[in-house]
């Protein structure tokens, strides 16, 4: 009688368990599509409207090419996101990787900035509403762990698998190709006369004078790294900026007037040529223009003397440069180029 009550009990404790979990495992697949359906807007949104200054602190801040980080993200994003509508409880693995990695990304650009952080391309929504819905999205798929949703059939997790990448391919395919015709980050290249034109002529023609290109791009990207040994007219810098009047050697110094970390170092410098003006290098001051839309408080006030001092042409959009920077030309040629970090950057957010 005894082993008949607890078999019964066994039995009642099981099926009060199943029936407890069935609502759950019904809904598992919809908190995952859920989820999917977060990430895949923002791949469509990254897609159709994702510029290079819409990037978080990280990726702006480092030396990486800002159309194939946007590319990969809407590849990435959209294969995730697709397969987890698809497949849901194999896609939800990789979507919550996702969604973790999302939140790192954020938490160190909200450490930083206050700027939006282009995880809906141009839309500009403020991150702590981003990581709070990322968070949201990261525990429904945590919440799933307690019952899976059902697992579906190798045949459909293949296809799921192929049509995630086949569609994802497209995206990143439409997404380069976008930014490829609305952002510039090589120097315009040069026209080469026909043959018959060069024999013709006993002495070389001489060398064109600059000029503001025709075609005006959105967004320019300056990535200084990539230009060293390089003549420095033959970087994008020399695309838009006249740089046959520069000394062959000099201290180039990236910065905006609205930047007061910028400011602060041009005052520094300014300082030093001062305590030491036989040891200080001539200066040549880069100023990226001021945005339209900025009315607050520009910061430079004080600059190395005798500087020449340029402004890149307001008829681009952005630049794609995240300020201050300082790179050294000698002989005409690009030696050394090093972004300054922000007083306190390398710890913040750690």
């Amino acid at each position: 009688m005894t082993e008949a009550t607890s078999t019964t009990t066994s039995t009642t404790t099981s099926n009060s368990a199943s029936a407890t979990l069935r609502p759950v495992r019904r809904f598992a697949p919809h908190a995952v599509r859920l989820a999917a359906l977060w990430v895949l807007a923002g791949g469509a949104s990254k897609a159709f409207s994702g510029m290079p200054t819409d990037l978080p602190y990280f990726f702006a801040t480092h030396d990486f090419d800002p159309v194939a980080v946007i590319t990969a993200g809407v590849l990435v994003e959209f294969t995730i996101a697709i397969f987890a509508l698809v497949n849901p409880r194999a896609g939800r693995i990789a979507l919550a990787a996702l969604l973790a990695l999302f939140i790192l990304l954020l938490r160190d650009h909200i450490a930083h900035t206050d700027a939006s952080c282009g995880c809906f391309g141009g839309a500009n929504i403020p991150v702590s509403v981003m990581i709070g819905i990322d968070f949201v999205c990261f525990a429904l798929l945590a919440w799933t762990l307690r019952a899976a949703p059902a697992k579906a059939s190798a045949n459909r997790t293949i296809l799921g698998v192929l049509g995630a990448l086949a569609i994802g391919s497209a995206a990143a395919a439409f997404t380069h190709n976008r930014l490829a015709s609305s952002v510039s980050s090589e120097p315009l290249a040069q026209i080469t006369p026909p043959a018959a034109e060069i024999a013709a002529k006993v002495v070389a023609p001489a060398k064109p004078m600059w000029k503001l290109p025709t075609t005006i791009p959105e967004q320019v990207i300056l990535r200084p790294l990539q230009w060293i040994g390089k003549p420095l007219a033959e970087t994008p810098l020399g695309t838009w900026v006249d740089t046959s009047g520069f000394p062959l050697k000099a201290r180039m110094v990236f910065f905006y007037k609205s930047c007061n970390h910028c400011a602060d170092l041009l005052k520094r410098l300014a300082g030093e040529q001062a305590a030491n003006p036989a040891s200080a290098p001539v200066y040549v001051l880069v100023q990226l223009p001021t945005p339209p839309a900025y009315t607050g408080k520009l910061f430079v006030d004080t600059v190395p003397n005798h500087a020449l001092w340029v402004e890149l042409p307001s008829a681009v959009k952005a630049y794609v440069m995240t300020p201050p920077w300082i790179v050294d030309i000698d002989g005409g040629q690009v030696a050394r180029a090093e972004r300054i970090a922000w007083p306190g950057e390398k710890a913040a957010g750690k």
